[in-house]
């Protein structure tokens, strides 16, 4: 009779976390026009000062998007990116001089109506990588660091105007949420997952999402829901992600752009009122999925079954050695997130115990563990797939 009791509790738990999320999902309004992360002054683990001269960081616009048509992005506008960071994270905690910065480069951004996507929008590789290039290091970071600004210093509403014109269009020619794609073929290796939960089209929704924010637009900022829903949903029971695991040596890799792309959602949902971090569907949640990526690290032959796919891997194309840089937000930002929400979720109390003797781990547990113990520590010194810096903006 207990056993029924809590497989019954269980069973209601889970269908009211997918009532609200459902409630999310249809109704969330913009609690808080203009903040997308809140500027954090007196936190550890945040940039603060600025450490170059601005008058020699030069963030010149970049005009038109030429991304490959193979595999990769147009870096130059990552070049872009790392070089705004300078101003961008410490302008995240409230240094008015970083915040006067960001507004100068946006503008000026703005004014020239860069970034602009030259390409085709017939779904393949170059309308890809193009997409991505300008959501991931031009739309997303830009808009996060004018909220930080906007919340630091007065900015005339002509220039206003003029920078969120900008941010529109570019969110618009760069649309790319995938709803109109059909789902996966077999031999896709990820047969029947709709595209929409793909990390590109991830990327795309956390474009939106924020650009809903800064101009109070309830619709544009529910749109990520619909992409997030679609990432958990279609998991696999173990919790590798079948889109993301299918990619060779760099599996992994995309397993985490695709857990940091969900941490954003949540957390800019949280920042204004909305908790979908407990969004459950048959059993399978984001709790799930931070499994999957501990256990790998644990046993990393868990994902070959998916990885030996080989579909796009880029240039790890050994699916044995998984591509994890250490040190990269990419990969690991989402720990800090989860860890700082949920400390004594089973999934942490794992990392804990790791901690404790660093001599009997591998080389993957090394690394989560030593993220583990970072958190609120030494900050990233980059940010592309978690937004804004994550030691800082993504913990609690």
């Amino acid at each position: 009779m207990k056993k029924v009791f809590i497989i019954f509790s269980i069973l209601v738990i889970s269908s009211n976390a997918y009532a609200d999320f459902k409630k999310i999902r249809k109704k969330a309004i913009v609690a808080q026009p203009e903040i997308i992360f809140p500027i954090q002054k007196d936190k550890k683990g945040c940039v603060k000062d600025l450490y170059i001269t601005p008058d020699k960081n030069y963030v010149l616009p970049v005009l038109k998007v030429e991304a490959p048509s193979g595999y990769g992005l147009d870096n130059r506008f990552d070049h872009a990116k790392s070089k705004f960071e300078d101003f961008s994270f410490p302008c995240g905690s409230g240094n008015v001089e970083a915040c006067q910065n960001v507004k100068r480069v946006i503008l000026e951004w703005a004014k020239a109506n860069a970034a602009q996507r030259t390409g085709p929008s017939d779904g393949e590789g170059r309308h890809w990588n193009d997409t991505l290039t300008v959501n991931l290091y031009i739309a997303s970071p830009m808009m996060a660091a004018y909220s930080f600004a906007k919340q630091a210093i007065s900015i005339p509403d002509n220039e206003d105007r003029i920078i969120k014109d900008w941010f529109k269009r570019i969110v618009k020619r760069n649309k790319h949420l995938m709803y109109e794609y059909s789902n996966y073929k077999a031999g896709s290796g990820a047969t029947g997952i709709p595209k929409r939960a793909h990390n590109h089209a991830l990327s795309s929704a956390i474009s939106h999402m924020q650009l809903g924010i800064l101009l109070n637009d309830n619709k544009l900022f529910r749109t990520a829901f619909k992409n997030f829903e679609a990432a958990i949903k279609y998991q696999r029971k173990d919790g590798s992600m079948p889109i993301e695991t299918r990619r060779g040596g760099r599996a992994m890799f995309y397993q985490a752009r695709a857990m940091n792309a969900l941490a954003v959602i949540a957390i800019i949902a949280e920042n204004q009122g909305y908790n979908i971090w407990d969004y459950e569907h048959k059993g399978k949640n984001y709790h799930n999925i931070v499994k999957f990526f501990i256990d790998f690290t644990e046993n990393n032959e868990i994902v070959f079954k998916y990885a030996k796919s080989m579909k796009h891997p880029g240039p790890a194309k050994n699916y044995k050695k998984q591509d994890l840089n250490s040190r990269s937000s990419s990969n690991w930002g989402w720990l800090y997130a989860y860890v700082s929400r949920f400390p004594d979720h089973e999934n942490i109390q794992r990392l804990k115990e790791w901690s404790q003797d660093k001599s009997k781990l591998n080389s993957y547990q090394w690394d989560i563990v030593h993220h583990y113990l970072n958190i609120g520590n030494r900050p990233f010194g980059s940010a592309s797939w978690t937004v804004v810096e994550a030691n800082c903006h993504f913990t609690k």
